[in-house]
């Protein structure tokens, strides 16, 4: 159970550090101006936080399945 535990906690992680990653990359867009030259390295950390975005959500996915497994599977008791 303590590594179902991690699993979440890694990857709400991951998925809230990829939030701070979009947020800082559209703060960066606004804040550049319009001349395409940091708007170059905004889209870039766009993308990034995209792809932590998919693999935060893939790991809470992996997690929640497993919670739902071990949940479902009756516990033995020795008597």
């Amino acid at each position: 159970m303590a590594g179902l535990r991690t699993l979440t906690i890694t990857g709400g992680v991951i998925a809230a550090v990829s939030g701070l990653i979009a947020v800082a990359g559209i703060i960066l867009m606004f804040a550049g101006g319009f001349d395409g030259g940091a708007n170059i390295g905004a889209g870039l950390l766009l993308l990034l936080s995209m792809l932590g975005a998919v693999v935060g959500g893939a790991v809470l996915a992996v997690a929640g399945i497993l919670h739902l497994v071990t949940r479902r599977r009756p516990r033995t008791t020795s008597a």
